[in-house]
């Protein structure tokens, strides 16, 4: 399983190992988390958050194959980041999120310059 470390390979082994076919739906979330934590930590929190209770519903007896690995290695890293990537944009969650997207907007869609994917 991937390491806790914080490096840009954490979600890597998604790609590379089998995931349960109830849980494939989270695989796009979690690469969303791996592009923005570099932008903001706090959304990349809010995407891997959203992607373990996504499974947790998905497979709440951690039946699939993978299932236990993935939501252990989730819970361990959002324990682990919580604290650390506080809202800083914003008072709440949400609106951390609607002014990332506004700023992502501005400097990679706006005018035409669809640079790369939010």
């Amino acid at each position: 399983m991937a390491s806790t470390s914080g490096t840009k390979d954490e979600f890597e082994w998604v790609d590379r190992e089998p995931v349960s076919s109830s849980l494939v739906s989270i695989v796009p979330i979690l690469r969303v988390a791996n592009e923005v934590e570099k932008d903001n930590d706090r959304v990349a929190y809010l995407c891997r958050y959203h992607a373990f209770w996504k499974a947790h519903y998905k497979d709440r007896n951690s039946s699939g194959r993978g299932s236990r690995q993935l939501k252990t290695y989730l819970v361990n890293k959002l324990t682990k980041d919580e604290e650390r990537t506080k809202p800083r944009l914003a008072k709440s969650d949400l609106m951390e999120i609607q002014i990332f997207y506004q700023n992502f907007y501005e400097k990679n869609i706006r005018e035409g310059q669809y640079t790369k994917k939010p």
